[in-house]
């Protein structure tokens, strides 16, 4: 981001009348009155006008920007299990890649509600209302508490705006059908009395994966690039008589043999199914939000001040794979008889079709590895999921100066509630077998198991294989070898085959604030030591509340029919008794969950002192206070900041501060489902999450060393900062877990099967009914809220620009980054001690096998910005280092992402004496396509923008 440089900045007042409560604003870092910016803390403030120099971003654009943000949450990425999934339309602010939970999000100064794993989102945000960023890129738990380990992020509105201003802001590129954004803001003001009032729609459209080249690749340029083994169409395993004289797989799985001409591939004896041709890069997305304010100024050193926002965003055609694969694959209810009287009629015809499938003698049944719907689409394209987030907010207060100013004050109340509805589409697993059986379908009457006849009565067979398919959705291929029955039958099944996974969420929070600040009167050599003193107290509340079918309380077992019982499906309804299912719920994938609701009070207080030690050095003390009660405990944190005015030119500073972050409450309980590709089993399978009551606090220790250079003309700043964790809030890592029982020979057959440590790695992992307990064999994975070993954290952050000014006008060369030395990790282990996986420095990392997420070394910008008269322009060239992905690959170039550097361009030009603005952004104007990556995308969507060139105009009109 080309930032405006820390000098102070002064905040016209909101009402004349006012002046003289708030004429010395608070900056963030310091709650005394007065403090300058280019104090002893690195705090970074874009301003409107940068904003409006660097194209007028959205905030998430302006997030993404952001040279010290890692790993942000903005774009869809429904594959990644760390943060990514059922977070469409969320948009994070992850300051150093230490978690978005670990940043604290202010708006106007006050805490926003956020959520345990995610920290606050910032979609419902109303641009048009926001006049300015400060970032403090410090810890600051010393002040603001416990979540503000990585640093602080205040939004502040404008509060002191007049008039009325309309904006309208278009953009696109390639294979959008574009994207738009209106707003309008009011506001006004007296002696006495000032407000404003704003209101913003955004629409974004739908872009599909599979028009960008680069995202969906064949298997051989990516074996992860989307690939699943289980197709649709899929593969047949062979089932006959054993040796023992039970029935089991006797063979070889055989390909479908119109696999590759359905748009899938026959790769690895498996018919790949490339789930990513469905998926999307962006989903249609609608936002409204709505901002108040309104100023009154009680007397002339008291004013009053209150808040209202509210923000939808509205995801309403969240698209997905056609179907997701079934997790049990192999069990009873899966068995597909082809001969005998049973035989399977659209098996009979499919064979009959591929009379040399390969199939051995013996063969009497096969277990069909595939998906109900792949190929063909869900009644011909994806399937259709909803994701909506309505945030509210309302915060009032009074502020300004007591005793002929001695004393000022600011307390306030605010109260902000975040609720999100998630409803994903799944299979149902008994309503799959009862359908394989021939008794599927809403009009097959199954109340009499004695009198049920399959495929007649209005019961229906579901077919696994391509002759059930007429036309695939992803190549528009007519396939000839299908059976037009079979393909109606197949179709009519697919919407009973489903149902939607949903639950709801409501994060709140209720926060009193009392702060005050004045002079001791205590002279130093720098003059009066300042204090401020605060009170907080912040009660959070989290509530899920599942529907009925995933509610493992109503809906716990997979199996509910008892006809399912009658025809050998499984051996009982009670899935607490059953040797084949479990309690997950009914659906193939996702697993239910339980309700939640939990409630705490955390009450904090802090002193600060400003320390004017002489002319040339002040320092800052301050430390908190901060009691979660119950099990969690309490912390004192203190901090230490110092400046030192060592000439005129140049400042040194440095800081160093403790903090303390106690778990959230529904980490501590609980179970959720995500989806994630697990390369042993050559498919996406389930990983289960599941809370932890002895989870403990995690603390950290913040320095920051630094320089700063201001000459006039030119000035720079060098940080050096460093973050040590100890007992880190993480979740432990599934390809971790995965890797550690196939090290260990866990198994069967294998030297370690009945060690300790296999013991305990197979109880956190689900095998397919019946089959032998190996990595190719997995259904589900089992992984915990753990506290991890220490991390240590370490780099350097530096700006510099230097302005001249010529006759042709005013010309700015910038440059602005980050660079991290390290990122530590000690041996990654499980909530009981048991070994993972090593540790290491995971900086230059992708570390998708690790509970961390990519970190890039190198991060930072160029810019240079010309202003003359109306016309103002800037060029920035932004970059992102390579690093590499240390995950086992057959393909040496995925081995390394490569390096990304891109072009922006932003010319705005005023007319109308200012009224009216045009604006015109040509972003990454040389097209550069993000570098390749072994990951379901084959981009790294943390760290880099897949839209290629974009181009975007805007008007802003004011009155």
């Amino acid at each position: 981001m080309a930032c405006t440089i820390p000098a102070a900045l002064a905040a016209a007042p909101a009402a004349t009348f006012a002046q003289a409560a708030i004429d010395e604003i608070v900056v963030t870092g310091s709650f005394i009155r007065g403090t300058p910016q280019d104090t002893a803390l690195p705090v970074d403030v874009m301003t409107r006008q940068d904003m409006r120099d660097s194209g007028s971003p959205t905030l998430l654009e302006m997030v993404r920007n952001l040279n010290i943000a890692q790993g942000n949450i903005g774009e869809t990425n429904q594959f990644d299990t760390s943060g990514g999934q059922a977070n469409e339309g969320v948009s994070t602010i992850n300051l150093r890649g230490l978690g978005s939970e670990r940043t604290l999000v202010l708006l106007n100064g006050r805490r926003h509600v956020a959520t345990s794993g995610e920290g606050v989102d910032i979609a419902g945000f109303p641009s048009i209302a926001i006049g300015r960023m400060e970032v403090l890129k410090d810890g600051a738990a010393a002040l603001y508490g416990s979540d503000a380990i990585a640093g602080v992020v205040n939004f502040i509105t404008r509060s002191n705006f007049e008039g009325v201003e309309f904006n309208v802001e278009g953009q696109t590129f390639d294979s959008s059908d574009g994207e738009f954004q209106i707003g309008v803001i009011g506001g006004w003001g007296d002696e006495r009395l000032s407000g404003i009032l704003a209101l913003e729609y955004e629409r974004r459209s739908e872009v599909e994966l599979r028009d960008l080249g680069f995202a969906t690749r064949p298997i051989q340029e990516n074996p992860q690039g989307g690939w699943s083994a289980i197709g649709g169409p899929g593969t047949l395993f062979p089932v006959g008589l054993l040796p023992n004289g039970e029935l089991g797989i006797i063979g070889a799985g055989a390909s479908d043999p119109v696999c590759d001409e359905l748009g899938s591939q026959t790769a690895g004896g498996f018919c790949q199914f490339q789930f990513t041709q469905f998926d999307n890069l962006v989903e249609k997305q609608d936002s409204y939000k709505a901002f108040g304010e309104i100023n009154f100024a009680i007397s002339e050193t008291v004013n009053f001040q209150a808040e209202a926002m509210y923000s939808f965003v509205d995801v309403p055609k969240w698209a997905t794979s056609p179907s997701y694969p079934p997790q049990a694959l192999f069990g009873p209810d899966r068995v597909v008889p082809i001969a005998g009287p049973d035989a399977h009629p659209g098996l009979v015809d499919f064979l009959e079709r591929h009379p040399d499938l390969g199939l051995p003698e013996g063969t009497v049944a096969v277990f069909p590895f595939a998906r109900h719907a792949g190929a063909g689409g869900f009644e011909g394209g994806p399937r259709r999921g909803a994701r909506e987030t309505e945030t509210y907010r309302l915060a009032g207060g009074l502020d300004g100066t007591l005793f002929d100013g001695q004393l000022g004050f600011d307390v306030a109340v605010s109260y902000s509630r975040r609720d999100r509805k998630v409803q994903t589409p799944d299979m149902f697993v008994e309503r799959k077998a009862l359908a394989l059986s021939g008794l599927g379908g809403p009009d097959c009457d199954r109340s009499d198991p004695a009198n049920l006849t399959p495929g007649e009565n209005g019961c229906l067979f579901h077919t696994p294989t391509s002759n059930a398919i007429g036309v695939s959705a992803k190549n528009g291929f007519v396939n000839e070898n299908s059976n037009p029955d079979l393909v109606a039958a197949n179709l009519a099944l697919q919407p009973w085959l489903e149902g939607l996974n949903r639950f709801d969420t409501t994060f709140e929070l209720l926060v009193f604030d009392a702060t005050f600040d004045g002079e001791l009167g205590l002279e130093l050599g720098g003059g009066n030591v300042g204090y401020a003193v605060g009170l907080q107290a912040r009660n959070e509340k989290f509530d899920l509340t599942p529907a009925t079918l995933t509610d493992l309380n109503q809906t716990p077992c997979p199996f509910n029919d008892p006809v399912s019982v009658a025809i050998g499906n499984t051996d009982t309804l009670d899935c607490t008794q059953s040797e084949e299912t479990g309690v997950t719920g009914p659906f193939a994938f996702l697993s239910g969950t339980l309700p939640q609701s939990t409630s705490r009070t955390v009450y904090g207080a802090f002193v600060e002192l400003g320390l004017p030690i002489s002319d040339r050095l002040n320092a800052q003390l301050a430390v908190r206070f901060e009691d979660y009660g119950g099990d969690v405990g309490s912390t004192i944190d203190p901090k230490l900041a110092v400046r030192y005015q060592a000439t005129d030119a140049v400042v040194l500073r440095g800081s160093i501060s403790t903090t303390f972050r106690g778990p959230p409450q529904n980490f501590l309980e609980g179970r959720g489902t995500s989806l994630d590709f697990i390369p042993a089993a050559n498919a996406f399978k389930a990983i289960d999450t599941l809370g932890n009551p002895e989870l403990r606090n995690e603390e950290a220790l913040a320095t920051n060393l630094g320089i700063v250079y201001d000459s006039g003309n030119f000035f720079g700043s060098l940080d050096y900062w460093r973050f040590d964790f100890s007992d880190p809030i993480q979740i432990e890592s599934h390809p971790n877990i995965v890797n550690a029982f196939i090290a260990n020979e866990c198994e069967t057959g294998g030297a370690g099967v009945g060690s300790d440590a296999c013991n305990a790695l197979t109880d956190r992992l689900t095998f397919q009914a019946g089959a032998d307990q190996t990595g190719a064999n997995i259904a589900r994975v089992e992984r915990r809220f753990t506290n991890g070993g220490d991390i240590v954290t370490s780099g350097i952050d530096w700006f510099a620009q230097y302005d001249l000014d010529t006759d042709a006008g005013l010309f700015s060369f910038g440059t602005q980054g980050t660079y991290t030395f390290e990122y530590d990790a000690d041996d990654f282990t499980t909530t009981d001690g048991l070994f993972l996986a090593p540790g290491g420095d995971f900086a230059g990392k992708l570390n998708a096998g690790n509970p961390l997420r990519s970190i890039v070394e190198w991060q930072g910008n160029v810019f240079v910005r010309y202003s003359r008269d109306i016309h103002r322009a800037t060029v920035t060239g932004r970059y992102w280092g390579k690093y590499d992905d240390d995950r086992a690959t057959t393909l040496p170039e995925l081995a390394t992402i490569g390096d990304m550097f891109t072009v922006d361009l932003n010319y705005n030009v005023s007319l109308m004496e200012d009224n009216l603005e045009l604006s015109f952004s040509v972003f990454n104007l040389f097209d550069t396509n993000p570098p390749r990556a072994q990951l379901d995308m084959n981009y790294d969507p943390y760290q880099h923008s897949p839209f290629g060139r974009m181009i975007k105009a805007g008007l802003t009109y004011r009155l």
